[in-house]
């Protein structure tokens, strides 16, 4: 099968011949979210969908909700779970008047996923993704394509960026996602430094620690550890003026709000193959950068007050081989501790130890993991918080002092100041983009 190509990204994988599959709801003993379900004498049961599973309306949304297959959807199936989870970005997307756009608003990405995001709790809406699913049709996200989990997560904060009306607030949903590093070089010979900033969205790893058994503080370890530079990969120096070996890492200029983890499960085999790593790699529930990474990884600039700990909510998981697959989804909603196993329509409550299971060693592996930033004592409360107010009561105090003294005759000189809270914007995960394919139903 072909995979779906976009705009502005570069297809690096092989070239497969498309296959067409029917667009129809695929059945599996239930008929679609669109008719009811057929008793043995064919009448209808009076029960909608394989999501509802008979359940009252009030039962029946109080939990996880499905998503029918329509042509090769599981990809987007999965990661749309993973946006209903992240309630940070419904709640921007909500802020946001997409009554404003009028033209092309069909075409337009996040107003279908504004759409999904509200009405994914509603029962009288019984296929709340097709339209987003029409939308990203439209958009070079084919359906009945193949397409990469990594790719089209990326594609969708792309479009909000770029089919947004409001730049400011599409700026803070991308800035959800956003991890900013510093790239550092230094001469071996004349210790010389370099330093260039960048960003991503993603934090793509890469699985070289070894073959069989993995873990993520490894690959995190390892990402961010000083590699050097010899021989043919010598840099030219400027103080040197000529090729010389150079020390080569990543440090830490901000943290995502959410991080979003992909693991490199797919790489060109010695023979050109594209081959799938179903090694184990063991990640845990939380996740802490200062007890993974040392103190060199932050860069000076970092923000010693910004949050280093985060909560897994989301894993995005790849059932198959590197030609074909199948992918689904492990959630939980924000605040709660009950995990829910989405494959498509069919949702069910799951332990974590059958999360855990995708770790690897079988064709059934995490793919991309989402991590929520705790908050820390002067993010959303605590005593940073009471700190800042008890600051702003007293400027307040302070302005009222001098305004009384200017009544009784006084004459003051300035201005009162009133103290407002800085709240800087948070950035997110790395732009790079997977090259792997995967993802037949």
């Amino acid at each position: 099968m072909s995979r779906g190509r976009y705009p502005y990204d570069r297809y690096m994988g092989g070239i497969f011949t498309r296959r067409n599959v029917s667009t129809e709801p695929r059945s599996s003993g239930w008929r679609g979210p669109e008719n009811y379900r057929m008793t043995p004498h064919g009448r209808s049961s009076g029960r909608r969908g394989p999501e509802n599973n008979g359940l009252t309306p009030s039962r029946r949304f109080s939990r996880w909700r499905g998503l029918e297959n329509y042509g090769l959807t599981c990809c987007v199936n999965a990661l749309l779970q993973s946006f209903i989870a992240t309630s940070e970005m419904k709640d921007l997307l909500d802020r946001w008047d997409s009554s404003s756009v009028h033209e092309d608003a069909l075409d337009n990405v996040p107003v279908h996923l504004k759409g999904v995001l509200g009405a994914i709790r509603d029962p009288s809406c019984r296929a709340p993704h097709k339209d987003f699913l029409r939308c990203l049709d439209r958009q070079h996200i084919r359906l009945n394509v193949q397409h990469d989990a990594d790719e089209v997560f990326l594609a969708v904060l792309n479009f909000i960026q770029q089919q947004m009306d409001d730049k400011v607030l599409a700026l803070e949903i991308q800035s959800l996602y956003r991890l900013s590093v510093e790239l550092h070089h230094q001469c071996v010979e004349c210790s010389s430094n370099q330093f260039l900033p960048s960003s991503s969205y993603l934090l793509s790893l890469p699985l070289h620690i070894r073959n069989q058994n993995n873990t993520l503080k490894d690959c995190l370890a390892s990402f961010f550890e000083l590699q050097k530079l010899s021989g043919i990969d010598n840099c030219f120096c400027d103080q040197c003026k000529t090729r010389t070996p150079f020390t080569h890492g990543h440090r830490i200029l901000s943290l995502p709000t959410i991080l979003c983890v992909q693991l490199q499960r797919f790489r060109l085999s010695d023979s050109g193959w594209m081959q799938k790593l179903d090694c184990s790699v063991e990640f845990q529930e939380s996740l802490d950068f200062q007890d993974i990474c040392s103190r060199d990884v932050f860069s000076k600039d970092f923000q010693k007050n910004e949050g280093t700990k985060y909560s897994l909510f989301a894993v995005i998981v790849h059932s198959g081989s590197a030609m074909f697959g199948h992918y689904t989804a492990f959630v939980r909603a924000t605040g709660g501790s009950d995990w829910f196993y989405a494959n498509d329509s069919q949702v069910e409550p799951v332990s974590w130890e059958a999360v855990k299971e995708t770790y690897g060693g079988h064709s059934r592996t995490a793919y991309m993991l989402l991590y929520r930033r705790e908050p820390t004592q002067t993010q959303g409360g605590g005593e940073g918080e009471e700190q800042e107010g008890e600051r702003q009561d007293g400027e307040r105090q302070e302005g009222e002092r001098q305004e009384g003294e200017r009544q009784e005759g006084e004459v003051q000189e300035g201005a009162v100041h009133e103290g407002g809270r800085r709240e800087g914007k948070k950035q997110v995960g790395r732009n790079k983009k997977g090259r792997n394919r995967k993802g037949r139903n």
